[in-house]
């Protein structure tokens, strides 16, 4: 019986390591997703500033006016947040949560 007992405490002792060892992986490949996931954001972020800027300079020239392309880049870009908006609810977020579900599932797929 004392064997028994044992053995048995060796096992919770292995599955809590192996919980632990899982945990860790899985919240450091998480952390990796989040990291790069950042890096790429950041650059997108800047490509998408200067091809903002670049195109307020050529719309400029287009219609003779120093500041008119510029005027037209923000309000592409706030009519643009404006259908965001009123369609997150219904698209955006269903569509966020349903790939973060995927990606979770499949990464334990993996495994």
């Amino acid at each position: 019986m004392e064997e028994l007992l044992e053995k048995i405490k060796e096992y919770i002792d292995t599955r809590i390591k192996l919980s632990k060892l899982v945990l860790i992986e899985k919240g450091s490949s998480v952390f990796a997703d989040i990291i790069t996931t950042i890096i790429v954001v950041f650059f997108l972020v800047i490509a998408f500033l200067f091809i903002s800027i670049a195109l307020g300079f050529y719309i400029s020239e287009l219609i003779g006016n120093s500041y008119g392309g510029f005027f037209v880049v923000g309000l592409f870009y706030f009519l643009v947040a404006l259908i965001v908006f009123l369609t997150k609810d219904k698209y955006i977020e269903k569509s966020i949560v349903n790939g973060i579900i995927k990606k979770i599932f499949k990464k334990e797929e993996v495994e």
